[in-house]
């Protein structure tokens, strides 16, 4: 196949170069394993780049804010003493991670943002964070997240403001924007996020990287949020975020499984069988009037899509299910502000309870909704899963015509910082109007609310080079399908390429003034 961003990006592999160029900080996580199979490199040297790249990009990324490289370097050289004795523990033996925020580790602390919780600190590691220790990766810090993970963009009272960086004076998404930075950066080789809301997706499509939103229910959430989280909660997700789509799926073999390790069953996902991009019957949907998609994003997309389709895939334009988006919405709004309630103290819900009452009955906008949600009775709660299943039925019928779809993470590219307000209370500019900022749940919840596995992919750029990512959307339990689709667009072009070595210096005008507390 030819390649489809010859014009975007170097005809090399970027992340080839970097291991000649830049030491192993933008390598991926094949690369290194490669490197230290051979003896060019071993894990302590991989703790010591991410290390450098920390000390060199955080104090004006502000991505992780939780670190320990002092035991991180000890766990390095516990591991590659285990290497020379020819024992290894996997593909990730050796490789340096982050973990969202919201993940417990032990003896650290779990805030969600708050200061409430400032001395939160977890007697336990999450599911997902002893999965990855037990399979050999380094855990190195904790990446930034906005207050109770209810935000595009990664900002709070304790750990202050998450820049991408691609653009300091633009968001790097939320609410994985820390993780997202973290990788991007080449601070961390892969991190873990958690996605209710596009959490994983957008962060990735901000700033240039890979992620995949799991299917709901195959990765433990033990250990996520306060006070410690379930197991499976509704809608909400883990799921890895990298530099390349081979890693996510090494990382995602070793994270997926049934949270009880005793359990008399395994998880065995679906293989995908196509090895090229022309076997896959493409649903492209770029664009949808209830939530309308900037001209430049919906461009990437219609431009990979029409790559495709000269390389001989076959394309459905236009692909959906056959049902009520707005209704759909409405049901994934209401559920997704349930599901994450019991993040509120009892002051905050108790607000939102008094505030459901004035929300009257044909008031379907998302300032409404929120808190009808919050305060959403289990009653309604069991009548609106008849609703789900229809949806669900729905998606299962458009899989039977298209393998995946194709269509937009977000309404915009990575838009400027503004910490004014809550989120619902602001706006985006799309195509020269203003929209509500809180119209991007639509895609978000198109998918997420019937549990489908989306891998997000570098899909090309906006003119003034900022990112754009393409959403992947699988059938449930599918989640090979959308990450070999990811891997073989990967291969041909659609890549990740470091940001600039040197970031612009931005003036401190154009920045927020949020700082840690």
């Amino acid at each position: 196949m030819t390649d489809p961003l010859s014009t975007q990006v170097p005809p090399a592999d970027p992340t080839a170069q970097a291991l000649t160029s830049s030491g192993y900080r933008y390598a991926t996580i094949g690369q290194a394993a490669d490197a230290m199979r051979t003896g060019n490199v071993d894990a302590a040297m991989l703790v010591s780049e991410c290390e450098t790249a920390f000390l060199a990009s955080n104090p004006r990324l502000n991505a992780l804010v939780v670190t320990d490289f002092d035991a991180a370097h000890a766990a390095a050289r516990t591991l590659d003493d285990e290497r020379h004795a020819g024992k290894t523990r996997g593909p990730l033996h050796g490789i340096p991670f982050t973990i969202k925020e919201s993940f417990d580790v032990s003896g650290w602390p779990t805030t969600l943002g708050d200061p409430l919780h400032r001395n939160n600190y977890a007697t336990a590691h999450a599911d997902v964070v002893q999965r990855l220790i037990n399979a050999g990766a380094v855990l190195l810090g904790k990446t930034n997240v906005p207050i109770y993970l209810r935000d595009w963009q990664s900002y709070n009272d304790i750990y202050g403001t998450t820049r991408n960086p691609r653009d300091l004076a633009r968001t790097p998404g939320g609410s994985s924007g820390g993780s997202a930075a973290a990788v991007c950066a080449g601070m961390s080789f892969f991190d873990v996020g958690s996605d209710v809301g596009s959490s994983i997706r957008n962060p990735a499509h901000y700033c240039g990287i890979f992620s995949h939103k799991s299917t709901h229910g195959i990765v433990s959430l033990k250990g996520h949020g306060l006070p410690g989280g379930v197991a499976v909660p509704d809608i909400n997700v883990a799921g890895p975020l990298a530099r390349s789509a081979r890693d996510l799926e090494a990382v995602l073999n070793v994270i997926a499984g049934p949270p009880d390790p005793y359990a008399p069953m395994r998880l065995v996902l679906p293989p995908c069988e196509q090895k090229d991009l022309r076997a896959f019957r493409f649903g492209v949907l770029p664009n949808h009037p209830l939530a309308e998609v900037d001209g430049e994003v919906e461009h990437c997309i219609v431009e990979m899509a029409k790559w495709l389709e000269r390389e001989g895939a076959h394309v459905v334009w236009n692909a959906r299910p056959a049902l009520d988006a707005a209704q759909l919405l409405r049901t994934y709004t209401l559920l997704l502000r349930a599901s994450t309630s019991h993040y509120l103290d009892d002051n905050a819900f108790a607000a939102a309870l008094a505030a459901s009452e004035s929300v009257t009955p044909g008031d379907h906008s998302y300032a409404g909704l929120q808190y009808v949600g919050t305060a959403l009775r289990h009653r309604d709660w069991l009548n609106l899963q008849t609703l789900r299943e229809m949806f669900c039925a729905a998606w299962r019928r458009l899989f039977e015509d298209i393998d995946v779809l194709l269509c937009p993470v977000a309404a915009t590219a990575a838009f400027p910082l503004d910490e004014t307000g809550a989120p619902w209370q602001r706006t985006l500019t799309v195509n020269g109007r203003q929209q509500p900022l809180t119209t991007q749940l639509f895609w978000a919840g198109h998918s997420g609310l019937c549990g489908l596995p989306s891998t997000v992919a570098p899909a090309g750029t906006t003119a003034a080079g900022l990112p754009v990512g393409v959403q992947i959307v699988a059938p449930l339990y599918h989640d090979l399908r959308s990450l070999r689709v990811a891997r073989l667009l990967e291969e041909a072009g659609y890549r990740f390429v470091p940001p600039a070595a040197h970031l612009p210096a931005a003036q401190s005008a154009d920045l927020p003034t949020h700082l840690p507390a």
